[in-house]
């Protein structure tokens, strides 16, 4: 499963599942996104973010990243590893297969960051 996050004027990114759910619970737990604006975001249905709510996500995701090792990925669960994603199916835990790489969250802020008029996740 993937979302497209797409502004008005047509500049585009792609998300796996993968990356997006741990992306999706750290703006939550952040309180950049309320629950429920998060909760659609995880459905595969068009969510309108504002240009504000995009903003709020580039500005925070720029002060988070700023601590963050290059090699880093947050876990769903919000903690951190910098152990490399062997790219393994965990059967027995499936948050683990569940991570946003560091390189995701800076696409998605460079991202946030030129989306002037919002964008759409869909």
């Amino acid at each position: 499963m993937s979302w497209t996050l797409e502004t008005p004027d047509g500049a585009a990114l792609r998300v796996n599942a993968w990356n997006w759910r741990p992306t999706l619970e750290l703006l939550e737990r952040s309180g950049i996104l309320d629950e429920e604006t998060a909760g659609l975001l995880g459905y595969n249905i068009a969510v309108d973010l504002t240009a504000a709510q995009a903003h709020r996500i580039a500005t925070f995701l720029d002060t988070y990243l700023a601590s963050l090792p290059d090699e880093a990925q947050v876990m769903l669960d919000g903690s951190t590893t910098t152990e490399p994603d062997t790219n393994e199916f965990h059967r027995d835990d499936l948050s683990l297969n569940y991570s946003a790489s560091n390189d995701w969250l800076r696409r998605f802020r460079d991202f946030c960051h030129t989306a002037k008029t919002g964008f759409t996740a869909s």
